[in-house]
């Protein structure tokens, strides 16, 4: 099969295990970076600066610092971190809960800004072959309570499995995968029951929501067509400005709306380029209708090539995708001493087929994401009833491989730059480092009070020293800002 042969071992290709497993990397540079995206700045425009009275960024950020540590809200209460946050519980469930948070317009934005990070930094990120990616995966769930599961059918299980189906869209140019938007489904099943008895369905959670709520829009989408929300999820990104030259997906999503919509959203400068099913679709090649295995009986001796370079055999045709009149370009490829045929569909009429297989491995890279979150990242572990904590949760997942995608691309496949030169005097604004620095000043006035001085002739004293000079600078100047940013509030 041409995918086994081009996925090799997804274990070989994890991104963002080696930042994940390093905890003080984490600690020094991963909460810089989220400066970068400007989050403070779009959760103004979406109204949500404010969370019970914490800034809604640091809620956010800390929450992804949560999900980079492998911790889970609950455990970060813990008794091992020695209640350390400053912040309640509560407001982290109440921001995951929000049905009126629109987590779809910030996790675009985070995308856009990325981009952005790249093209200031020297890195044109549409430089080379760019491409939107779709695939979908099933989420697990343990109990049938929670709003909108359904037993969904797991391809890679072969069997239904309690939970739900993840679809995600991202961009990638074979670097570096930015995921922009993702929907969330439920299966009716062949009983339009989704899998569950009468008790079950009554039992599930339900929530209702404002009409203008962003939530409502994302809970509709469980019972839509995966096809029409991915089409609307890419008009989106479109619209946003994101442009990269080809849509690659699976062959499930290969179908005339996708094919038609990928032309309708961008014209020639967006095409598609997929595996298709050696089944009965027809294509219409040199006037005459045939379904794949037709076509290689027919071609194979006058057309078919050998491409030394990938150790295979193809046929290149031009025709037309079922009866749609659609012009597509068809590659039937044979891989190796492989007796199977498989078909390559694109909509780039001239691509050539190296061409075509170097871009459709691209489309590994969303496989590659996916693993890394459900790994590293926790992905799929919310264990709330909520609808909107499931999206919410996701989001932050995305959110958190953003600024790890981030940190990766410029430490492994880029120079710095100007990158971290903007981050030279900034601190850490997480609620975790604020309760920190307010420990460390009573210790401190404790210690004042005992020796008869003032706060300031300890901070003085320290810095006086030569010896003690260099390493206790950043101390102070932290104390100094904490206690600023204090007064100012």
């Amino acid at each position: 099969m041409i995918e086994t042969v081009m996925i090799a071992k997804l274990g070989d290709f994890s991104e963002i295990s080696k930042l994940t497993n390093v905890k003080n990397h984490i600690g020094r540079d991963i909460f810089h970076l989220f400066g970068l995206f400007r989050l403070s700045q779009t959760l103004r425009r979406l109204g949500m600066v404010k969370q019970c009275g914490h800034s809604a960024s640091e809620v956010i950020q800390a929450m992804c610092m949560f999900k980079v540590l492998g911790e889970t809200i609950c455990s970060m209460y813990s008794p091992k971190f020695n209640n350390l946050l400053a912040v309640g519980k509560n407001c982290f469930y109440r921001m995951l809960g929000r049905s009126g948070m629109d987590w779809r317009r910030l996790l675009a934005a985070m995308a856009i800004h990325l981009v952005a990070i790249f093209r200031r930094n020297g890195v044109d990120f549409y430089k080379g072959v760019t491409c939107f990616i779709l695939d979908d995966s099933t989420l697990a769930k343990t109990t049938t309570n929670g709003e909108f599961v359904s037993r969904v059918f797991d391809h890679v299980l072969s069997k239904c499995v309690l939970g739900y189906k993840l679809q995600i869209l991202c961009v990638s140019d074979g670097v570096t995968t930015i995921p922009i938007d993702f929907s969330i489904h439920r299966e009716k099943g062949s009983k339009g029951d989704f899998g569950l008895t009468a008790a079950q369905r009554k039992s599930q959670y339900k929530k209702s929501r404002a009409k203008d709520a962003p939530g409502r829009e994302r809970a509709s989408e469980a019972d839509q067509s995966k096809i029409d929300v991915a089409i609307s999820m890419l008009r989106r990104a479109w619209r946003n400005g994101i442009r990269p030259q080809y849509i690659l997906a699976d062959s499930w999503y290969l179908c005339e709306k996708l094919l038609r919509a990928s032309a309708d959203i961008g014209g020639d400068a967006l095409r598609y380029l997929g595996m298709g099913k050696m089944d009965k679709t027809r294509y219409k090649v040199q006037g005459r209708w045939h379904n794949a295995l037709e076509l290689v009986a027919l071609h194979e001796r006058e057309h078919m090539h050998e491409c030394r370079k990938y150790h295979c055999l193809y046929i290149a045709l031009n025709g037309e995708y079922t009866h749609t009149g659609i012009p597509v370009r068809i590659f039937l490829v044979k891989y190796g001493h492989n007796k199977t045929w498989n078909i390559l569909v694109t909509t780039d009429t001239r691509m050539t087929f190296v061409k075509a297989f170097e871009t459709y491995q691209i489309r590994w890279s969303i496989e590659v994401l996916i693993k890394d979150c459900r790994q590293n990242l926790g992905l799929g572990r919310c264990q709330s009833n909520d609808f909107d904590c499931q999206v919410a949760d996701i989001t932050i997942t995305l959110m958190a491989y953003d600024v790890a995608a981030l940190d990766l691309r410029f430490s492994e496949y880029e120079t710095m730059g100007e990158l971290f030169a903007s981050m030279a005097g900034e601190l850490m604004k997480l609620s975790l480092w604020n309760v920190l620095l307010e420990c460390l000043e009573r210790m401190l006035k404790g210690i004042a009070e005992i020796c008869g001085w003032g706060l300031e002739d300890i901070m003085r004293n320290l810095l006086a020293d030569d010896d003690t000079a260099e390493e206790m600078a950043f101390l102070v100047n932290a104390l100094d800002d904490y206690r600023r940013r204090k007064a100012a509030s």
